[in-house]
Formats: structure tokens, C-alpha cells, sequence
């Protein structure tokens, strides 16, 4: 499973002296840094399985997320917050913001983001939209990489 989550998770999270660092693109302004302190990854297995789970190869499922007890945030080259907790409930907090839900389905590991994960990014910056839609479309150079609905990391290159 770690090989699989690298995979997903790629570049989403950087790790540095035990604490986790990522970008959540925002509305409106800068990106948002989020600095999580001890952070850890945590699972939700679901034990029980219907019968069309069984027939369908789901071998397992359930959700996957990073989390930590304490956090701070900041805009883009920005002044930092102070730590806030979030050891009271930290799964609430983290699986909507850092969570996969995942089902291995005959022998294969398959991730589904959450609605949060689809905002960050391990370092900051992102492609307009626009530019995006051209690099896709074959009108400018560079690359998108993006995740399917199926969780699976889609890479499209354009020179």
C-alpha cells in the first residue's frame, strides 16, 4: 500500500523534519501553506463487506489521510499563524482536507480523493485553468497532472 500512496499522494505532501508541508489553493488570493506538526498517516478500514463487495474482487476499503495534532497556516510568503489543535477530533479535521478513500479490488489498489485533496499541491503555484485547457488541447507546451475520478494520476504532455 505505501507504493501505492506514493504514487497517489506524489508531490501533494513534502515531509521535512517530521512535519508536513503542503499548498491549498484558495477562492480567492494566495495559496494557503499548511504546516502539520508530528503529522502521521491514519487509516479507516471497514469491516464489513456486502456480498456484491465480495463478488466484485473488493478485498478492502476504507479511507486513508494524513493527520497531526497541531497545525499552522499561512498565505503565500505570508506571516504564520500560531499552532492550532486538532487533537480533540484530528480525523473530522484531516480525511476531508488530506483523505483517499481506497478499495483494493482484486489485487490492485484504487483511490478516490476527496473534494479537499484535489486542492493541494507540495509547492506553491498552480496552471490556470486556461492554460491548462490549451496544454490539453495541444495549443501551448507543458505539462497537466491531474487525477481521475477513479484516484488514478493522469499525466499529459504537450511540446
Amino acid at each position: 500500500m505505501a507504493k501505492a500512496l506514493d504514487r497517489v499522494y506524489g508531490n501533494k505532501i513534502i515531509v521535512k523534519d517530521g512535519r508536513c508541508h503542503f499548498f491549498e489553493k484558495q477562492a480567492r488570493g494566495a495559496d494557503l501553506e499548511y504546516e502539520i506538526d508530528k503529522c502521521r498517516m491514519e487509516t479507516s478500514q471497514q469491516k464489513v463487506y456486502s456480498q456484491a463487495d465480495r463478488l466484485n474482487g473488493i478485498e478492502i476499503k476504507g479511507s486513508v489521510w494524513i493527520e497531526g495534532n497541531s497545525f499552522r497556516t499561512r498565505p503565500y510568503n505570508g506571516k504564520w499563524s500560531d499552532w492550532k489543535s486538532s487533537e480533540l477530533f484530528p480525523s473530522l479535521h484531516w480525511r476531508n482536507r488530506t483523505g483517499y478513500d481506497f478499495e483494493k479490488r482484486n489485487g490492485e489498489f484504487r483511490f478516490n480523493p476527496t473534494f479537499g485533496v484535489k486542492n493541494i499541491r507540495g509547492k506553491n503555484g498552480y496552471i490556470s485553468e486556461s492554460k491548462s485547457k490549451a496544454i490539453q488541447n495541444g495549443e501551448e507546451a507543458g505539462i497537466v497532472i491531474q487525477e481521475s475520478g477513479s484516484g488514478k494520476i493522469v499525466i499529459q504532455e504537450s511540446r
